[in-house]
Parts: C-alpha cells; sequence; structure tokens
C-alpha cells in the first residue's frame, strides 16, 4: 500500500490511499507555513476507498510526508493494530510502533515493545517482550512475513501446541512458523528460502 496508512494492512498492503476523511474529537489546528495539520485532543483518520479506519488520542500529520498518532487503534477490513504511539514516514514506507498489539487471521494478540512495518517488503519486524496469545509463543525477536504467511522467532524463545512444547534456551536460537489451512507449522529447522528474513533484523 501506498499512502497516508499503508500499515494498515496485510491485505490491504498493495491499495493505494487515494482519499481521506478527518473526523476531529476537538480543534484541529493546520499550520499554514509547514502544512502539518496536529489534532491534540484526538480524533479519526478514514480511508474510504479502502476501508482503514486509524482512531488516536493524539495525530498529528502531514500528506505525503508523515503520520504521527498516540493511544492508536487501527482497523481493517482483517486486521487489528493498537499502539501505544505510531510514527509513519510515507516516503521511506516504513512505521514504526511502540507498544503494539496486533491481532489477524494467524496471530492473536502479538505484543510487542516495539516493531516496524516495512511496506514495500510487506514484513514486520517486532522486538522486546515478543509474545502471543494464539499460536502461544513468546520470543526475544519476530520477523514476519505478511505475504508468504511465515515467521521466525531469534534468540530464546518458547513455543506451545498442545502437548508440544519448543524451546531455545540461546541468543542464536531460532523458530520457523508457516500459517497455511488454519494451522501453524512449526519447526526448528529453517527452510533455506526463510533465511532471507534475517537481513531485517538490523532495521529495528
Amino acid at each position: 500500500m501506498r499512502g497516508l496508512f499503508p500499515w494498515f494492512l496485510a491485505l490491504a498492503l498493495a491499495a493505494r490511499f487515494a482519499t481521506f476523511s478527518v473526523e476531529p474529537f476537538g480543534a484541529q489546528r493546520v499550520n499554514l507555513e509547514t502544512g502539518v495539520t496536529t489534532l491534540p485532543q484526538g480524533g479519526v483518520l478514514i480511508d474510504n476507498e479502502n476501508g482503514l479506519r486509524l482512531r488516536g488520542r493524539f495525530i498529528e500529520y502531514k500528506e505525503g510526508s508523515f503520520v504521527r498518532a498516540r493511544g492508536v487503534e487501527l482497523l481493517s477490513k482483517a486486521e487489528t493494530f493498537l499502539a501505544d504511539s505510531l510514527e509513519h514516514d510515507i516516503p521511506k514506507q516504513e512505521a514504526r510502533f511502540q507498544g503494539l498489539v496486533f491481532s489477524n487471521a494467524d496471530f492473536k494478540n502479538l505484543r510487542a515493545q516495539r516493531a516496524l512495518a516495512l511496506f514495500n517488503e510487506e514484513v514486520v519486524v517486532l522486538k522486546g517482550g515478543v509474545r502471543a496469545e494464539k499460536p502461544s509463543l513468546e520470543a526475544e525477536t519476530l520477523l514476519i512475513d505478511l505475504q508468504r504467511r511465515e515467521a521466525l522467532a531469534l534468540g530464546r524463545f518458547v513455543y506451545k501446541e498442545e502437548k508440544v512444547t519448543l524451546r531455545g534456551q540461546r541468543e542464536e536460537a531460532r523458530l520457523y512458523l508457516r500459517f497455511q489451512e488454519g494451522r501453524v507449522q512449526a519447526s526448528t529447522r529453517i527452510p533455506e528460502a526463510a533465511l532471507r528474513l534475517l537481513r531485517y533484523i538490523g532495521r529495528l
């Protein structure tokens, strides 16, 4: 997705923001010199074409440049994003989150202290206290390929599925997850093709 809110997301990643509407909760301040619009009491930004809705307690944006928000709730047709803060660099097609909780068809209540969404690559990097309610996972770092529906956990991890528990006790430990037809395939043997995700570690 290219436009104001590319992260708002997975199935919509290829879409393009055409028009959006603004519903401020209070004042709406526009700096005519910088082109920055601030909603100090927060508000809602809606992508009418793609069905995306961003709600924030504080929002600051400049069309074609950036969006910053605090107390974020973002809804798309298939995903829910809750975050303490969001900072989206539109030209770079990158968004940084603090205190993220993410849910979609593959993950339920996936949490991380910080996260980075790379929209052109359709990759999400999560670090710090990563844990998900479903599948049951705890990890130091998680790399997700949204298009291929696969993920790579790095460092110490714990994965539980029914009576099976997989653990990684070392910094170099790795776990591969593949989502398909409502099921999760987990393995400590990493497919060669999945190693491409390792190049994103240093981006966050």
